[in-house]
């Protein structure tokens, strides 16, 4: 598969290059941790569950198959590195069909872009998703129409939402072929549905609910997708390349297949549905990642040949340096020397010129995973109490098995007057008795109980 020594060295670089980063724990997100939580349910009880809906059914079920095998930090992050590897070199060969100039430093472009990086460093399904998805734009560019669609099906079974791919694919084959169209349907139905099968078999139709935060702000969002996702050399290369998509004539070549839809008005097709995915739930930069690449294909359709190399350098200075982070003792990366602060949403936001999102991200991950581990210890001389954990409390419960207290996510008036009336304090982990009034609408969390660690 890996035919050619380009692809090959692009495979590797992009696989050894995560090594290092794949030691801290699980990954910063609750959905990681989450992740790992269940497929420690699953492998011990044989009943499959959601790590949360509408569930994540072909990562659930490979990392529970791995489980009593192995599943350390390192392995399961691992896997992710080794998808991660895959669809960048799925992306190298879709330029190389579309004839795109450098289409070897585009690809390294899109290997080092912070967010798609980062996001191959831990386990979480964001790169499996993609990696199909780009699988399947490749099958579809070389007419391998029943391949497309099971490469649809599986990147489906990681994340519902990357059927809608199946839309912009038959757009550009036209309904005139409905031959291939009905082929590729027809397979991506089967394999998403036999994917959901588990999930719809223990929820019913339940399982398409999903979790919804308060909404999070327009600036959190336009970070998000701003420095969220290219980080910030690159983000002002790309603000200042936007007049070359008004001024320059497109270079690109579309096989005759795919001319129903002319390529530009695809990439735009596919880079709309995904803001419109996004802002559905517009609350990690991370939600953005399947337009990733499309946006980088769009970009290199008006830039010059000599352009490539650099982006492909700001994409990697992007990733090492001028990170972004708001100051947080229990979960935030401690800023370096030199970095800059102001004041932004009544938190302490810093610039850290010599510590990029990588760094930023690794730091993060032990940060939050010691602060876990604090509240492990301090639980340890505590009576039986209730515990209110939010964001830590799949790590929480996963490392604290031996628990003799009640852990919960969160937690409704219901639940707490049960405690009370039961005779168990009440504890929150830090900054989660606040985030409960948000999540559950009462203050209960906070007027009857007690943060567990101070600072």
């Amino acid at each position: 598969m890996l035919n050619s020594f380009k692809g090959l060295a692009l495979f590797i670089v992009a696989l050894v290059c995560r090594l290092p980063f794949l030691w801290a724990g699980y990954g910063k997100e609750f959905d990681a941790w989450s992740n790992a939580l269940n497929a420690r349910i699953i492998s011990e009880t044989g009943v499959y569950e959601v790590s949360r809906l509408p569930g994540h059914p072909l990562q659930e079920i490979l990392l529970s198959l791995l489980y009593p095998i192995n599943h350390s930090y390192f392995l399961y992050n691992f896997l992710s590195a080794l998808i991660t590897a895959l669809a960048v070199w799925a992306f190298y060969e879709i330029l190389k069909l579309h004839r795109i100039p450098k289409a070897w430093y585009w690809a390294l472009s899109f290997n080092f872009i912070p967010v798609f990086f980062i996001a191959g460093t831990y386990t979480i399904d964001y790169n499996f998703a993609l990696a199909f998805i780009l699988l399947a734009y490749r099958s579809l560019l070389l007419k391998q129409y029943a391949l497309a669609g099971l490469f649809i099906g599986l990147a489906t079974g990681f994340r519902i939402s990357s059927l809608g791919f199946a839309l912009p694919f038959a757009l550009m084959l036209g309904w005139r072929n409905w031959r291939p169209i009905l082929r590729m349907g027809i397979v991506a139905a089967l394999i998403s549905a036999t994917a959901y099968s588990l999930p719809f078999s223990e929820y019913g139709l339940a399982f398409l609910d999903f979790h919804k935060p308060p909404f999070p702000g327009w600036a959190s969002v336009l970070y998000k997708l701003g420095l969220g996702i290219l980080g910030l050399p690159l983000l002002i290369y790309f603000l200042i390349s936007i007049p070359d998509f008004f001024r320059r004539k497109a270079q690109h070549f579309s096989p005759d297949h795919l001319q129903a839809l002319n390529l530009h008005s695809f990439l735009i097709l596919v880079i709309a549905m995904q803001l419109a995915v996004f802002m559905r739930l517009p609350f990690k930069a991370e939600f953005f990642i399947p337009a990733v690449p499309f946006i980088l294909l769009f970009w290199a359709t008006y830039t010059k040949e000599s352009k490539a190399r650099w982006i492909a350098y700001m994409s990697l200075f992007s990733l090492l340096f001028f990170g972004f982070d708001y100051k947080d003792e229990w979960r935030g990366a401690r800023p370096t020397v030199g970095s800059i602060e102001f004041e932004a949403g009544g938190k302490t936001i810093y610039c850290s010129p010599l510590q990029g999102p990588l760094l930023i991200d690794q730091g993060k991950r032990k940060v939050r995973s010691q602060t876990v581990e604090r509240s492990i210890l301090a639980l340890q001389d505590e009576a039986p109490a209730l515990v209110i954990a939010g964001w830590y409390w799949p790590e929480l419960v996963f490392k604290y098995r031996e628990s003799q207290h009640i852990i919960e996510h969160y937690s409704s008036e219901e639940e707490l007057d049960s405690a009370r009336a039961a005779g168990l304090r009440i504890l929150y982990l830090p900054e989660i008795g606040q985030q409960n009034v948000l999540m559950e609408g009462h203050s209960k969390a906070e007027e009857w109980g007690e943060a567990l660690l101070e600072p």
